[in-house]
Formats: structure tokens, sequence, C-alpha cells
């Protein structure tokens, strides 16, 4: 087969291969709901799960270019590349996003917690109250009735009034205890599912956004995105075995701007201890002339005085 063919063949196989990948993410991404958490955290699934497809389809893009010499083949992978930078950029910015989805989803469950504590408190008081109030056990049946709370049956109305209300506190308390420890916090075992689902959702989109980045092929370096990067973090790490490796300018500049601040610290330290014994040498013969005048002073008063004698 003739490789001009060969390579129509894989383009059309490219392009199929998107098409399927575009139209699987439309029809689960409609209707759009960009505020809503869950279709955010669905769409985001969908994408991973179905990443593949349009790796494998950029991937025959690149062997298409490389079977034939035309250079519609090359204007095409020049693109879809530059598409592929994007499409990183897509994925990576997942990560974050992904992290704030799940911060506000705990802080929405610790914030429902604490109104619900806040309202069964307040029935627990309101409850209390009533029952303190109450004067006959008809009056504390029907403030319970009215409150909702612990129903105090025909029976009951025969018991002595504090017994009837000890009763009542009784069942409020073990109630609010009972709600209490019910509350479920954002890593309790049940929603444990979702952050497993979050994890992995963002596992697959790091892993995702590096394999496009590696078939973001740039024409003018000859070397895919990926390439770069790893590149650019090599000559961020220590010289090995002797071999010299070029520092990036912007990183050379910090470094000598870094330089030239500790420098000038360790001046301005040297000044001031300078200063510091200097005034230290001058508080010591202040002192030297002080006590010799003191001392000339008292040999002048004992000498006037024997003269007196």
């Amino acid at each position: 087969m003739d490789s001009n063919k060969l390579a129509s063949l894989l383009l059309n196989l490219a392009y199929t291969l998107f098409a399927v990948f575009l139209a699987i993410i439309a029809i689960e991404a409609l209707p759009p709901r960009l505020l809503d958490p869950d279709w955010i955290v669905a769409l985001a699934a969908n994408l991973v799960n179905t990443v593949t497809i349009p790796l494998v389809g950029l991937g025959l893009v690149h062997l298409a270019a490389n079977f034939s010499s035309e250079p519609r083949f090359q204007l095409i992978q020049r693109r879809l590349s530059r598409l592929a930078t994007w499409v990183t950029l897509g994925f990576l910015l997942l990560l974050p996003l992904l992290g704030l989805l799940l911060f506000f989803n705990s802080q929405k469950i610790e914030r429902a917690n604490a109104v619900q504590k806040v309202q069964i408190e307040q029935k627990a008081g309101q409850i209390r109250q009533a029952v303190i109030e109450a004067q006959t056990p008809k009056e504390l049946q029907r403030a319970m009735a009215a409150l909702q709370g612990p129903q105090v049956s025909g029976a009951d109305l025969n018991q002595p009034l504090p017994q009837i209300k000890e009763q009542i506190l009784g069942v409020v308390s073990q109630a609010k205890s009972s709600f209490l420890a019910q509350q479920k916090g954002p890593y309790a075992k049940e929603y444990i599912p979702a952050l497993r689902q979050i994890l992995r959702i963002s596992v697959l989109s790091l892993i995702s956004g590096l394999g496009f980045a590696s078939l973001a092929w740039h024409p003018n370096t000859n070397k895919s995105l990926l390439t770069s990067w790893l590149e650019f973090f090599r000559s961020l790490a220590p010289n090995r075995a002797g071999v010299k490796r070029p520092w990036p300018k912007w990183l050379t500049a910090t470094q000598k701007r870094l330089k030239a601040y500790m420098a000038k610290q360790v001046l301005r330290q040297h000044a001031m201890k300078r200063n510091h014994a200097m005034n230290r040498q001058t508080a010591r013969q202040k002192r030297a002339l002080r006590r010799k005048r003191n001392e000339t002073i008292k040999a002048g008063q004992s000498i006037g005085k024997k003269s007196q004698i």
C-alpha cells in the first residue's frame, strides 16, 4: 500500500476516534450545570474514563505525518499538537478544581452539622424551659404537645409532677446525645467512596495531562512538551559526573540578587559588631576617666583636711 494512502487511512481513523470521544462527552455533559459540584465530578470522571480514545487518535495523527511527506499531514499534526497543549493545561487544572470541590464539600457538611446541632440545642432548651415552668401535669402535657416533645400519656398524669419532669428531661437529654453521636463528619465511612472517586479522578487527570504533553509535538524544537519540561527540571538538578548544565537566565539572576542581598546583610552585621565594640570601648574609657576624676577629687579633699589640721 502507498504510504500516502496509509497515512490517509490513519488520519480518517483518528478523526473517527475524536468524533466518538466528543459525542460521548457531549451526551454525558448535557444539560450543563456549571455550579453543580456533582455535575463537575461526573464530567471529570467521563473525561478520564474515555481519555484513551483521543490519545490513540493523536498518536495515529503523528504516525500519519511520519508515513507521508505531504504538507497537509504535517499541518494537521502541528494544529493538533497545539490543541494538545491546551488540553494538557485543562487536565492539569482539574487537580486544583477537584481539591476545591473536596474542601467546599467538607465545609458544607460541617456547616450542616453545626446548624443541626444549634437547632437540636434550641429545641432541647425550649422543652427544658417548658418543663421548669409547668405547674401541673396537664399543663406539662399541653406544653409537650405544643412543642412536639416527649408526650405525657393519661397514665402519667397520676404520677407526681417532679417525677414526670425528671422522666421528660431524661428523654430529652438521651435524644440529644443520640443525635449528636449520629452526626457524620466529612471523613466518615459514608463519604469514603466519594473521596476515593475524587482521588481516582485526580490521579488519572495528572496521567492524562502528561500523556497529552508527551504527544504535544513542537515543530520548531522538534520535541514534545513533556520532553521540554523534563529538560527544564533536569537543568535545575545539581551537576553530576562533572557535567555542567546550563541554568535558566531567570534563575541565574535570582541567584545573583540573593547573593548580593546576603553579602549586604553580612556587611551590615560586621558594621553593627564594630559599632558595638567601639561603643563598649568608649564606655569603658569614660568609666576609667570618671574613676580617675573621683580619685583626684578625693585626694584633693584629703589634702585639704590635713592642711587644716
